[in-house]
């Protein structure tokens, strides 16, 4: 009976503390929701993308050779352990009348994999039948029209559009990758029947491994799974490249030999027809000299007769010598081809995986930022809340010393008074993380992920309870709630009940640091050394709303700061580093760079250009992941530095090494690379270059290595061919540099053009898909803080209730009182800004080494406006616990409060 009372009497105590039971749940429930809210958001972010793959049978692994594939390479592929094999064709087509550059895919209704989604209208039945791009639709396409592609590559130009689709191909709803034709960026993709193509060829085999089923599609496992079947993939095919280039040469050698007989024809036809003449000049000569012989009146009929002959017969010379010319050139020609074919080189076969589809490895690596945030960032706020919330379960059972002696002294056992508090803790512990488990799992996952799927059509996110953030979040603030209640409350048991009855002595008043500067001290209010004495005579109650104030002021400083040095990267990389404005590659041949530099001159908004040799290549290291970089070799190496700012770690300008390649900063990190260190990089068609590294260079994004023409020549074995020209331009509207894109390409020099602004703007999107994480912490953070300033200000009013009636009775007023503790909440406010403001500084440099990437370097900036909301936010909150703990203070009883201990 007595113990049912009791826990009544336990259940009283919530309803009688409704505000710090309340703020106990808020906080538990604050911590929860954003740790396993955002812990959530990436694994739920990847396990979309893995169904959407799934159910869209995107496959693991495109093979693609230069040489184009054959039948061949399709029976070798289907050897490849544990693959299926399909194939397809594709090409770029550039439609210069639209300035337009399409991707044209075949299709076919068999295949299984990479399936089509279709957005509006239906999949082509009939030959004739093309379906587009859902993006085509944005610029002006309908179903029912007719479509043209004026290609050699199909055998009809004119089509049907049946329909719009998604391709799991592209995953990225606003890139659909570049292209070394047109304009250099592929618009949208088509798909028409694979009947429709001319060639016999193969331009892509497309594999799907069975034993990666069921794996996440971003997991370690699957990783390591396909790094295997590539390794498999490129060992059976490894004597294809050979193979193909013999069948090549047999192929050039068989296509040329019908025009090698007939120029053998022909020159006999043409000796013959030489031998023929030669004796028709010898009868004309006879002739003349029998006309000479005849008589006057019959020489000349015969003369004129004579003359006619030997025109005709000078014509069929002249025609015998033009027909020996045609012969001679097509003998050159044949010669040249057949020397072009003895110096084939070897196709390359191209290995590319998941990653490399336009906008997949995008979507991964935002989930991993946001993974590698939501181990850092939530952890601090969860520590903040965790550490109040053990701060108020300590204070609470302080509170109810003598209480706990009455019951003791009752005959109540440890356990039986141990109830109370355990229900108490474990109620507002149990029920904060409940609510945070489930706003977090389903809100904040839910909401990051719609914000980021505006660039990602895959779906609706698939939303599942990731149960180890949700185990530690439980486990951390039980054992802060329910640990500390029962830390403070067993400790308080082993007293005797006389003690327990007692009040608590008063911690004894000292000296404080202030009293020993007199001139300042003796200036000080009365009052005001009262909170100063106060502020050192509670240690710990000052440095619990200290560190509680700095962590929430330090969350949002670091929230906006992440957001600041996220939206940086283009700034610090785009003028200070890179100086161009576009990119043009054109054809290797003199005649493409001369009618690229003709078009580049002509255009009165480009003020400057530098002639380059760039190409991918392929840095190696054992132990570590083989990684891209964009070579750059200028034509004149002091120029480099007018459009390329190269600078070294420290920033400092460096100019271009003679001797020795300059890698940027990433590389050097990810591969452990030093000055003086010989590394190995692989060109285009896989052959080792050994280069020294000279200069490691400050770089923000994407990997480069620099070199000078005299160095190529050295470990690349031949001279520097310039196939590109950095460009620099006045400021260009994307008109503009539209207008000069289709100039270039109609020059027929021109392979790409790539502006420096899409670039920029490609990032900017990039980055903004975390404004919406950014958001949430800043939120979340600014909440944590009110709740935290108000719940630190109760637990000081009822500890010292008894103190402010004192001074109430003592003929204090109103606002007097109020200033007596809103004093010490400014100095708390204060001291935790300024001290948020470091550790602001420091998480958000933290968290930026945690979210980096493989190719891009997040500079630390934070500016002041991210101090200024903290500092404006926090003194906010303060203003209104202000005035909420004035109207409290106002209505405290203050004979009961004196009477309390009685």
């Amino acid at each position: 009976m007595k113990t049912k009372t009791y826990l009544k009497a336990g259940f009283r105590e919530i309803r009688q503390s409704k505000g710090r039971f309340i703020a106990i749940i808020l906080i538990v429930m604050l911590g929860t929701l954003l740790y396993v809210g955002v812990k959530t958001a990436g694994p739920v972010m990847q396990k979309t993308m893995d169904h959407y793959v799934d159910r869209l049978e995107l496959s693991d692994l495109q093979i693609i050779s230069t040489g184009g594939l054959t039948e061949e390479d399709v029976a070798q592929s289907e050897k490849i352990p544990d693959a299926k094999v399909e194939t397809g064709k594709q090409f770029y087509y550039a439609n210069t009348s639209k300035n337009e550059v399409v991707q044209v895919f075949s299709y076919n209704k068999v295949d299984k994999q990479n399936q089509l989604e279709v957005v509006e209208g239906t999949l082509p039945e009939k030959e004739n039948q093309i379906v587009l791009d859902e993006k085509a639709r944005n610029k002006g396409y309908q179903i029912g029209r007719s479509y043209q592609i004026d290609s050699s590559d199909l055998k009809e130009k004119e089509y049907q559009i049946t329909g719009f689709v998604r391709s799991p191909l592209f995953i990225n709803n606003l890139e659909r990758g570049a292209t070394n034709v047109g304009n250099g960026r592929v618009d949208y993709f088509v798909y028409l029947p694979e009947a429709n193509f001319q060639t016999k060829l193969y331009s892509v085999l497309y594999l799907d491994f069975s034993n990666v089923d069921g794996l996440n599609t971003y997991s370690k496992a699957y990783q390591d799974k396909m790094e295997k079947n590539q390794a498999n993939a490129e060992k059976m095919m490894k004597n294809r490249p050979q193979q193909r280039l013999d069948q090549l040469k047999r192929s050039a050698e068989e296509a040329l030999e019908p025009a090698k007989q007939e120029i053998t024809t022909g020159k006999a036809q043409l000796a013959d027809a030489k031998n023929q003449l030669t004796s028709a000049k010898e009868q004309l000569a006879q002739q003349e000299t029998a006309i000479q012989q005849l008589p006057e009146a019959q020489r000349t009929n015969a003369a004129n007769q004579l003359e006619q002959q030997k025109q005709q017969l000078t014509d069929q010379e002249t025609q015998l010598t033009e027909k020996e010319k045609e012969l001679n050139d097509a003998e050159k020609e044949v010669a040249e081809n057949e020397e072009k074919a003895r110096t084939l080189s070897k196709p390359s076969y191209l290995y590319n995986q998941r990653s490399e589809n336009v906008g997949f490895q995008e979507f991964g690596d935002l989930a991993d930022r946001i993974a590698a945030i939501a181990n850092v960032f939530p952890v601090f706020f969860f520590f903040i809340a965790a550490l109040i919330t053990f701060t108020t379960m300590t204070r609470m059972v302080e509170e109810n010393r003598r209480e706990i002696g009455t019951l003791k002294a009752l005959g109540y056992t440890k356990l039986e008074i141990a109830q109370k508090y355990a229900i108490y803790a474990s109620l507002a512990s149990g029920i904060g993380i409940i609510l945070g488990t489930i706003l977090g799992t389903n809100l904040l996952p839910r909401i990051i992920f719609e914000l980021s799927n505006e660039r990602y059509d895959i779906g609706k996110a698939i939303i599942f309870y990731d149960w180890p953030p949700i185990i530690q979040a439980a486990a951390a603030f039980f054992i802060a709630a329910f640990g500390a209640a029962m830390l403070v409350l067993f400790k308080d048991l082993r007293e005797r009940p006389a003690a327990l009855l007692q009040p608590k002595a008063p911690k004894p008043g000292k000296r404080i640091v202030l009293e020993y500067i007199t001139p300042l001290w003796s200036r000080l209010s009365f009052n005001q050394k009262i909170s100063y004495r106060n502020l050192f005579r509670y240690k710990s109650r000052m440095f619990m709303a200290i560190v509680g104030i700095a962590g929430c002021a330090g969350l949002m400083v670091a929230g906006v700061g992440l957001k600041d040095s996220l939206s940086s990267v283009s700034s610090k990389q785009f003028g200070p580093i890179v100086d161009y404005q576009a990119i043009v590659t054109f054809e290797p041949e003199e005649s493409g760079k001369e009618k690229t530099a003709s078009v580049l001159e002509k255009e009165e908004k480009v003020t400057d250009k530098l002639a380059v040799e760039t190409q991918q290549l392929e840095i190696r290291k054992k132990g570590h992941a083989k990684q891209s970089l964009t070579m750059i070799v200028p034509e004149q190496t002091r120029r480099l530095a007018s459009f390329v700012h190269l600078k070294d770690e420290n920033g400092q300008s460096i100019a271009l090494p003679e001797k020795g390649i300059a890698i940027t900063q990433k590389t050097a990190e990810l591969f452990h690379l030093e000055k003086g260190e010989t590394i190995s990089l692989y060109d285009e068609d896989q052959k080792e270059w050994k280069g020294e590294i000279s200069e490691i260079l400050e770089n923000y994004l994407g990997n480069f290595v620099y070199m000078s023409p005299a160095y190529y020549q050295e470990i690349a074995d031949k001279k520097m061919a310039d196939n590109a020209y950095l460009v620099q331009t006045k400021s260009m509207t994307r008109t503009q540099e539209e207008s000069l894109s289709k100039e270039l390409l109609a020059s027929g020099s021109m392979t790409n053009t790539s502006f420096v602004s899409k670039q920029i703007e490609t990032q900017e999107e990039s980055m903004a898909n975390l404004d919406s994480v950014v958001l949430i912490f800043v939120v979340l953070s600014g909440l944590l803080a009110f709740i935290v300033l108000y719940n630190l200000t109760n637990i000081n009013i009822s500890e010292r209730v008894r103190e402010l009636s004192t001074i109430k009775v003592l003929g204090f007023f109103d606002k007097e009182v109020t200033m007596y503790i809103v004093r010490e909440n400014i100095i708390f406010t204060i001291l935790g800004i300024i001290g948020g403001f470091g550790v602001g500084y420091v998480l958000t440099d933290f968290i930026l080494q945690q979210a980096s990437m493989e190719n891009v370097v997040f500079p630390l900036v934070i500016t002041w406006g991210a101090y200024v909301l903290s500092a404006g936010l926090t003194i906010l909150f303060t203003v209104i616990v202000m005035i909420v703990t004035h109207f409290k203070l106002k209505h405290i009883h203050m004979i009961d409060a004196l009477k309390s201990n009685e």
